[in-house]
């Protein structure tokens, strides 16, 4: 990959990136900190990865970086469900519900919030979710259910009958 190609990939897909990795860490700052690893992650590799492929590899080193940075942070902190900055919130009307899911999603496992967040949040199909995660479609698909049925308990446990 060319300088050339690296700029066109890195313009052409950070804010995609960016939108992931708030989605997943409710941290805007931190998520824009994971979007800039992976694309000096990605010049570093320029040589090994294809243009065409850049945007799947850079979820893929996005992901696993967040995984990583969490499991830090469950080592040395206490469970408590990742608030969305005062900035997301200014962006919708209805600030309790998204509060509520929002805690409730944070309580979801996090592999099983990652795949949720790729499937019903971004829109990735179970197979290109398989390749970034580095899953069976099978083991994503019963993830996926999991992750529904995790969520809806979590949000009923949080919020009693406030459907």
């Amino acid at each position: 990959m060319v300088e050339k190609e690296y700029i066109k990939i890195a313009k052409g897909c950070r804010e995609d990136l960016y939108r992931f990795a708030v989605r997943y860490t409710a941290d805007g700052d931190g998520a824009w900190d994971v979007v800039q690893d992976a694309l000096v992650n990605l010049w570093n590799h320029r040589d090994e990865v294809e243009a065409a492929k850049a945007k799947g590899w850079l979820v893929r080193v996005m992901y696993r970086q967040m995984v990583d940075q969490h499991r830090h942070e469950m080592r040395f902190q206490a469970i408590a469900p990742k608030l969305a900055t005062e900035e997301w919130y200014c962006q919708h009307d209805n600030y309790e519900l998204r509060d509520a899911m929002q805690q409730a999603l944070g309580l979801v496992p996090e592999q099983q919030r990652a795949v949720l967040l790729m499937k019903d949040v971004e829109g990735y199909h179970y197979k290109e979710i398989a390749q970034l995660t580095g899953l069976d479609e099978t083991q994503v698909t019963g993830l996926l259910y999991r992750a529904r049925v995790n969520l809806k308990k979590a949000y009923l446990k949080l919020n009693g009958d406030k459907l």
